[in-house]
């Protein structure tokens, strides 16, 4: 507003003179003619057959909403009868206060709250529809106190207020103003009627139309009646956009056919429209008009001397304003600051781009990994090679508006100067305030030391599981070769029998067959291998690493079952996948020797190593009645260095579950205590058709 302006035209005594008259004419048609409320129907609920909605109302929201014993509903209520009505909705109202309402909706406990303003704090727990009504927020004082009279006199002062309001946020920012909070409009108001407080600050249509109810209104009257505007909505549950949009099509039909006017008019045509008033009560002054221009001339000097006051609080008030948005300005600055140091100095490479490609910031350590020296903003992002190959085939995903995010993923790279790099990155959308999708974010990080550590670890727990494995098959080696010296040693004596010469071309080449079997397993597991994917016979791998380990689960006592159907196919590193079958295999004959020697058990334990298909998942499944393990222990059994065994060093199915990642597996896991264990690895199965 420009101050100085109005100043100038106050001060000129022919002007004021009609101001003082028109605002003296305002008041004479407020205190003439009071404000009547209309009556309309009760609160109803519509029955229909759809689902039921659970719709929160503040019965205190006068003339919004009435309690169910009042005779007319209010206009938000009677307004979601009609909405309800015309969209099929079953309705249930169920009286609570606001902030009740606010922890019910994010809980999910009710689906709609009626009569509620727009909040940036509550906007991440609800939606808000279009607006259906609109008012202001003013400063409520008893007649004739002068002590209160804008928002600055409110500090050392007792104000009644409702909790969880854009007005008690507001006033939050100004100092030294003590508080009595109740939880409603009409709750406030009692307790400052009640002589508890020294003002009200609150919605000037609910406390004019309880001032009516009660028959206080020439005992009361607004300082301020415009302190701040407020428009209240219908809320729904976060994200339910389905409701939230059949909300705003029917309050939007309804504004467009009149509906909402004609409602709108039968509660608040007295409120917000008195200019048929103003022509009567003109019609009725008409007369006294000569003797009320006299009067007003005499006190025109005085008045504009009281303006002149008005204008100064106007202006200490904006000042202060003022000060409070400097300082907001100056915590925007710091923060923004603050942000710029973070992503400066992360160790992580961050990237953020527009809704058309263009890279909108760039961090020192994306630079230095890419290579480059000057930051590329304002370019498009396909300019920068590195995060190019990060983002193909992923940009346009990410910035379609469906939410959709690449998290954890992994890329080998190498630079213009021949250094490889291994990087984990993650794509996700940037959203703004309205949390609209207006670009995208990309982290990533260098984890080729990772990746290294994980290959010698790996080789380390290889070694170990092969010790294991070769001390099984020495004795399944030994029983093939005992079979061949005993037809060697017999060749000279029964060399022309008949039936030994055709036991010895059956069964000789069969035990060669074995021995070659166990040794061509034991040199692929042992031999060191790039990851390389090929379609695998899934059957022909599970059965070597099978008699692998079938002399050493029978040495111990176990009974070991092969169940594997043929034509089972699926692309996958056969040596990661043999590794990690063995890994499990290892483990479970773990827990049945864990077993075995707490229990004694009468009866030989099982071991099964077993696949299926179904429809286009392989299941390879590896089950034992070992000890088992409890919730806790599944929980933790994939993370590095934990481990239930003395000599573990709990790295086996962690890098097992690194490799099931790397080959688009998942590892399913089932254990009861004492009970046993299934190990289930699913993979997409492969057609050979």
């Amino acid at each position: 507003m420009n101050y100085p302006l109005m100043l100038k035209w106050l001060n000129k005594p022919e002007e004021s003179s009609l101001w003082s008259f028109l605002c003296f004419v305002f008041l004479f048609v407020l205190l003439v003619i009071p404000v009547q409320a209309e009556d309309h129907g009760d609160v109803v609920s519509s029955v229909r057959n759809s689902p039921e909605l659970r719709v929160a109302y503040d019965p205190d929201l006068v003339p919004l909403h009435h309690s169910e014993d009042e005779e007319a509903p209010g206009f938000v209520i009677e307004l979601m009868n009609r909405i309800s009505e015309t969209a099929n909705m079953e309705v249930i109202y169920l009286p609570m206060t606001k902030s009740e309402a606010i922890e019910r909706i994010d809980n999910e406990d009710i689906d709609i709250i009626l009569s509620i303003p727009f909040s940036e704090k509550h906007s991440n727990m609800m939606e808000f529809t279009d607006t259906i009504f609109s008012t202001s927020i003013g400063i409520l004082t008893r007649a004739g106190d002068e002590d209160i009279d804008v928002m600055t006199d409110l500090s050392e002062s007792l104000v009644a207020i409702q909790n969880e309001t854009v007005e008690y946020e507001f006033l939050k920012n100004i100092r030294r103003i003590q508080y009595q909070v109740a939880s409603s409009q009409k709750r406030a108001l009692t307790i400052f009627l009640e002589g508890r407080a020294d003002a009200f600050v609150g919605n000037i249509v609910t406390a004019n139309t309880l001032l009516r109810e009660y028959d206080l209104e020439e005992d009361y009257s607004f300082a301020d009646s415009h302190l701040l505007h407020v428009d209240y909505s219908l809320a729904v549950q976060d994200e339910n956009y389905s409701l939230l949009n059949q909300l705003n099509s029917e309050i939007r039909r309804m504004k467009a056919s009149g509906e909402y006017s004609e409602l709108y008019d039968a509660y608040f045509q007295n409120e917000v429209d008195p200019f048929p008033r103003w022509l009567i009560i003109s019609a009725q002054v008409a007369a006294g008009l000569f003797i009320i221009l006299l009067l007003l001339f005499f006190i025109s000097i005085r008045w504009n001397r009281q303006l002149q006051k008005k204008v100064d609080k106007k202006t200490a008030d904006l000042n202060q304003l003022n000060q409070s948005l400097i300082q907001q300005v100056e915590m925007k600055r710091n923060n923004n600051e603050f942000l710029n140091q973070i992503l400066d100095s992360s160790p992580r490479g961050i990237v953020t781009l527009d809704q058309d490609g263009k890279i909108t910031k760039f961090n020192p350590q994306a630079m230095e990994i890419s290579g480059i020296t000057e930051p590329p903003v304002r370019k498009h992002y396909e300019s920068v090679e590195l995060i190019q190959q990060f983002l193909k085939e992923k940009a346009g995903l990410v910035l379609s508006g469906q939410k959709i995010r690449f998290l954890g993923e992994h890329m080998k790279w190498t630079r213009s100067d021949g250094h490889l790099f291994q990087f984990r990155y993650f794509v996700y959308p940037l959203y703004n305030f309205d949390q609209e999708i207006t670009g995208l974010i990309l982290t990533f990080e260098d984890v080729t030391e990772e990746f290294t550590l994980r290959k010698k670890v790996f080789e380390q727990e290889k070694n170990q599981a092969l010790s294991r494995v070769v001390a099984g098959i020495a004795h399944e080696i030994r029983n093939p070769l005992s079979s061949i010296k005993t037809f060697v040693e017999l060749i000279p004596t029964k060399m022309g029998n008949e039936k030994f010469q055709k036991e010895i071309s059956t069964y000789v080449p069969k035990e060669i067959v074995r021995v070659s079997e166990l040794i061509e397993g034991l040199i692929n597991y042992a031999r060191p291998r790039h990851q390389s994917f090929e379609i695998i016979d899934v059957k022909k791998l599970l059965h070597e690493c099978f008699i692998l380990f079938e002399r050493t689960a029978i040495n111990k006592g176990f009974s070991f079952h092969f169940d594997v159907p043929e034509n089972l196919y699926m692309t996958a590193d056969s040596h990661q996948l043999k590794q990690i079958v063995i890994n499990l295999i290892i483990n479970s004959l773990d827990a049945l020797e864990e077993k075995q020697e707490a229990e004694a058990p009468t009866k030989p334990l099982h071991l099964t190593l077993a696949a299926r298909q179904d429809h286009h998942k392989i299941y390879i499944d590896v089950i034992d009645e070992g000890v088992g393990m409890d919730a806790d222990e599944r929980k933790k059994i994939l993370e590095p260095f934990y481990t239930t065994k003395a000599k573990g060093t709990g790295l086996g199915l962690a890098i097992a579950g690194q490799m099931i990642e790397e080959n688009e597996g998942e590892l399913k896991i089932t254990s009861h205590k004492n009970q046993g264990t299934k190990m289930t690895l699913i993979f997409n199965a492969t057609s050979m058709s």
